[in-house]
């Protein structure tokens, strides 16, 4: 950076450099301060005062290297080591024209290519709800057959035990949305769930990184990448995968009924 103050021809080189993103600090920095004594030069008791403004320059760099940039990490992706940046991805909920709730929950940013796999995203579940359907985002001109799960397990890590499975012929039309078509799983608070799809063939997949990201019902917290086709009835889920893939989850919230109300169906029946 060249800059001439009141006569002063003043020269900062900063070298800052980056690893994954991340800042790391001040590799090297060279002030030079060159008065050049002509007509309009200052006098020599102003040198302080320049040093002192071009060192808070260099301050305020620096702190924007450190506050502006966001640390990376390392992380599993989609099944293989990398570095992530630490972030929490908003929450993509709308309401349907029939009363569902929508979730959209990453996006076609990443994509991936593989025979035979399955993926998917485990769920923290905060309130009652019923998974009325699921799309997975994918992409395939051939016929294939996709099968559709969901596990659960009490804690994030550990053992998800199939509660829901469906297996169908499609024929690919590129990409877009691939469905269960209606269905009805209850999900329930406290409990963690993986909802994923696997696929017989080869065909192209798609997700985004990040830490977690907020839905209707609760948040995704890790990505299952390491499935293969076709999933057991039960596997542990262990690693804390960045992946987020893309799918569309509509659901419906489950109210307990009270006990008031149980009440008066059975006076109905006595």
């Amino acid at each position: 950076m060249l800059a001439e103050v009141d006569g002063w021809e003043t020269t900062v080189s900063i070298l800052l450099t980056r690893e994954g993103g991340a800042c790391l600090g001040l590799a090297a920095a060279r002030i030079v301060i060159a008065p050049h004594f002509t007509l309009n030069s200052p006098t020599r008791k102003e040198f302080p005062m320049k040093s002192a403004l071009l060192l808070t320059v260099l301050a305020f760099l620096l702190a924007v290297c450190t506050v502006g940039l966001a640390d990376p990490v390392e992380a599993m992706i989609d099944g293989s080591p990398g570095i992530a940046e630490s972030t929490d991805l908003p929450g993509k909920t709308e309401q349907g024209a029939d009363g569902r709730t929508i979730d959209v929950v990453g996006d076609a940013s990443i994509s991936g290519s593989a025979d035979a796999r399955a993926k998917g995203n485990s769920y923290r579940i905060d309130v009652n709800v019923t998974l009325d359907e699921a799309e997975f985002w994918l992409n395939f001109t051939t016929t294939q057959v996709l099968t559709y799960y969901v596990f659960v397990s009490p804690v994030e890590f550990g053992i998800y035990t199939e509660v829901y499975r469906d297996t169908e012929v499609v024929s690919g039309t590129g990409a877009g949305w691939y469905s269960t078509g209606s269905i009805s799983v209850s999900l329930s608070a406290g409990n963690h769930y993986i909802i994923a799809v696997s696929w017989d063939g080869s065909l192209t997949y798609y997700y985004d990184i990040g830490d977690s990201q907020d839905t209707s019902f609760g948040a995704y917290v890790h990505g299952y990448a390491v499935g293969e086709d076709p999933l057991p009835a039960s596997f542990e889920s262990l690693i804390n995968d960045q992946a987020i893939y893309y799918q569309r989850l509509m659901t419906t919230t489950t109210t307990a009924v009270e006990e008031s109300t149980w009440g008066g169906i059975k006076a109905l029946y006595r």
